[in-house]
């Protein structure tokens, strides 16, 4: 009886824990420099319902999405971190090739070998557009479009 009667306890009180609401408590963050920040239960209040309904709306799996050229950070990442090394690098054109399904583009990178790179590959943070002849438009991750040409021969 004393078995049955601690089940029933045990069952009692998951039920309860299962069905009531805890408010949630204010918690302090602390961010890569040491700051504490208080943060209630109210923070998300800008992700209403319809901000919900448009991100369902996009559909995900479309076959014309294409992934973000840049990979999402947090604001107080982006203000800390320092530009990088692939902004500096400078990309030279050294040939391209046009076929019926893009082409490519051999490039050579400061301090790199020259390598080729197809249509929709990646050269560092730059993404190959299309290639014309003498040509290659490239994409960066912030949305702007470089047209490398290939160096004229004596200039």
């Amino acid at each position: 009886m004393a078995a049955l009667a601690l089940a029933l306890l045990v069952l009692a009180s998951s039920a309860w824990n299962a069905v009531r609401i805890e408010r949630v408590l204010d918690r302090a963050l602390t961010d890569s420099s040491g700051v504490a920040t208080r943060v209630g239960a109210d923070s998300h209040d800008s992700y209403n319902f319809t901000r919900v309904l448009a991100a369902v709306a996009k559909d995900p799996f479309h076959p014309q999405r294409r992934r973000p050229g840049q990979r999402f950070q947090l604001p107080s990442d982006v203000a800390s971190s320092a530009p990088s090394a692939a902004a500096t690098v400078q990309v030279e054109l050294i040939g391209t090739a046009v076929t019926p399904g893009g082409g490519f583009a051999m490039c050579a990178t400061s301090g790199g070998a020259p390598r080729i790179v197809r249509v929709g590959e990646r050269l560092g943070d730059w993404t190959l557009n299309r290639v014309t002849q003498g040509a290659a438009e490239f994409a960066k991750p912030d949305g702007a479009i470089v047209v490398l040409r290939i160096a004229k021969a004596g200039s």
